[in-house]
């Protein structure tokens, strides 16, 4: 998406994952760390281990952590950043450091010392996928229906409302297309905060599969999949909430 001064946009992400079917593949991710680690520690050299610690001569059944985040790399600037895990590999970034141009490079760059490293299962099936996360601030004292259908040009109607004109204490709203070319297209939208200011969390974002010998498309898909998200967070935004971001 294009830079926009006062975007609403909260991170990008990036994610990449393959299936975890054996004990074999821990092995695997641990000589991944190492490779991965050695040929991008120039760029990334920060380490950090995340979520569960490893005891000494304790194995963590590969199953709990399949497609999770074991750890993050970082440059000496917060972002952009990478986490791996076993069966899982995903770039993110935020607003104040989000260019397209730099994030796909980063992207490309990063997933083809995966491709590189990695001794992936013969016709090994992955799973890819682009998302952004928007927060649109909103006072819950107003209607929340009348913003959707004005600004985010999305009605909902219903008549379970207890009182006229009240807002839901929690609100979720969920849809997905299949879309060809690119593969699901999903839009999620909560009632949420972030920086201590309440509104809705929307999370726009693409998946597709692809087989590992197919992985040089990867820039194509990008590019397809960036280019359409674009397309529908300005029709989504359309009118005055789009020209506020201007």
């Amino acid at each position: 998406m294009s830079k926009l001064p006062n975007a609403p946009l909260v991170e990008v992400i990036f994610e990449l994952t393959w299936p975890i079917n054996n004990e074999k593949e821990q092995e695997k991710f641990q000589f991944l760390l190492g490779d991965i680690y050695s040929k991008l520690k120039d760029e990334y050299p920060n380490r950090q281990r995340l979520g569960l610690v490893q005891l000494p001569n304790v194995v963590v059944p590969v199953e709990i952590l399949a497609n999770k985040p074991v750890y993050r790399f970082t440059k000496n600037e917060s972002y952009p950043l990478y986490q791996i895990g076993p069966g899982l590999l995903s770039v993110n970034t935020v607003d104040s450091h989000y260019f397209w141009e730099e994030f796909k490079n980063e992207i490309e760059k990063i997933t083809n010392v995966l491709g590189n490293s990695y001794d992936f299962e013969e016709n090994a099936s992955l799973n890819m996928g682009l998302k952004y996360i928007d927060f649109f601030e909103f006072n819950f004292n107003n209607d929340a229906f009348e913003f959707l259908h004005k600004s985010l040009h999305l009605d909902i109607k219903h008549n379970i409302r207890p009182v006229k004109n009240s807002n839901p204490v929690f609100f979720s709203f969920a849809t997905g297309y299949k879309i060809d070319e690119i593969g699901m297209f999903n839009v999620i939208i909560n009632r949420g905060g972030y920086n201590n200011k309440e509104g809705f969390v929307i999370e726009t974002n693409v998946s597709t599969k692809m087989n590992f010998h197919n992985f040089a498309t990867l820039q194509n898909w990008l590019e397809k999949a960036h280019s359409f998200l674009s397309d529908k967070f300005k029709k989504m935004t359309e009118g005055d909430l789009y020209n506020s971001f201007k």
